[in-house]
């Protein structure tokens, strides 16, 4: 069974959509314990099994998860109240699926580390990019704005150039079109196939930065 590239999927994965409704659910009417882990767990299990089906490496599906458990994990310990919210806090999800507590910090670096490699999965940027829309904080709590909104501009700014001016990796070359001498243009198969690629690639990114721009709505 072949994979389906990341680069003709839509870019947020249905598991992170299906978190979105969660986070924003809390806000209004906050589950009991049990029913919340079941279904954060299942978004998680949901969320491998797509981007290993889109092919994604494990470094890159380990930081994916990483951080839906840290936006879970945040939503949770707000709007949960009493026993539940003690019992969440004894054992959240990133130490059930990573054996640590520090998300508010770690996640910062992991989305930090894959800002500073040349061509990141544009999936994972949009993960990245979602949990903060949704309201993830972190070490941004205490005196953080400035550097959480640079965080988030930086994301948005590489989520346009890689998805805007990359065909199969290269670059799109302008045409010059010389008024002197014009003649018929013929365009190539492939280069139809190439401008459809792009095409394409720009209504996934507006669909998707659409999407961001909805859950973040909610969360207000």
């Amino acid at each position: 069974m072949s994979t389906m590239p990341v680069a003709d999927s839509p870019l947020l994965p249905v598991a992170l959509r299906d978190t979105a409704r969660t986070v924003t659910a809390l806000e209004k009417e906050p589950l009991s314990y049990q029913a919340l882990r079941d279904q954060c767990n299942a978004q998680i299990a949901q969320l491998r099994s797509e981007l290993n089906a889109r092919g994604l490496p494990d470094d890159a599906i380990s930081d994916a998860i990483y951080a839906q458990c840290a936006l879970l994990d945040e939503a949770a310990l707000k709007h949960l109240t009493g026993e539940v919210r003690d019992d969440w806090e004894h054992e959240p999800l990133q130490v059930m699926h990573f054996s640590s507590n520090d998300a508010g910090d770690e996640l910062v670096r992991r989305i930090e580390q894959r800002l500073r490699e040349p061509r990141p999965a544009r999936v994972l940027l949009a993960i990245f990019a979602a949990v903060l829309s949704l309201g993830f904080v972190g070490r941004f709590a205490v005196n953080g704005g400035t550097a959480r909104e640079a965080l988030v501009r930086t994301i948005d700014e590489r989520l346009g150039r890689t998805s805007a001016d990359e065909v199969n990796g290269a670059p799109i070359a302008p045409i010059v079109v010389n008024h002197a001498n014009a003649r018929p243009l013929r365009i190539s198969p492939l280069t139809w196939v190439a401008v459809s690629c792009v095409a394409v690639s720009l209504v996934w990114f507006a669909v998707d930065r659409w999407f961001i721009a909805s859950i973040a709505q909610l969360t207000r």
